[in-house]
């Protein structure tokens, strides 16, 4: 998704300096072949697998205030798997991406990592 890319870049030259960003990719390599410009950025490479994605988390969030573990962000993922399907039944939708079941699915993911993660129950 190199628009979104340039996009996020973007705001945080123009607009924003405190907008941090991050690269995640399947394989590192593909990323610095594709966009050149990336060079001195790091690259999060997730092997394209759910706990690859969480892995490379834990690293990004590393400065943040909320300290979740890849076992945190499994139990949140495995939740939001089985609630995407009962969203989508229940809205009739065969896709999340429409406004009201993402939101449903946000609102949900909150839910969940406030009780997995102690710090996010702190600041709720």
């Amino acid at each position: 998704m190199p628009f979104e890319l340039g996009l996020a870049v973007a705001w945080q030259w123009i607009a924003e300096p405190s907008h941090s960003w991050y690269v995640f990719e399947a394989n590192g390599r593909r990323a610095e072949k594709s966009l050149s410009d990336l060079k001195g950025t790091e690259i999060y490479a997730h092997g394209n697998r759910p706990r690859g994605v969480f892995r490379e988390l834990t690293d990004v969030l590393v400065n943040e205030p909320h300290q979740p573990t890849v076992r945190d962000l499994e139990a949140i993922y495995r939740g939001l798997r089985k609630y995407a399907v009962e969203i989508k039944e229940k809205l009739r939708r065969k896709s999340l991406f429409h406004a009201r079941p993402f939101r449903d699915l946000v609102i949900r993911a909150l839910a969940i990592a406030r009780e997995r993660i102690p710090s996010l129950r702190q600041s709720a």
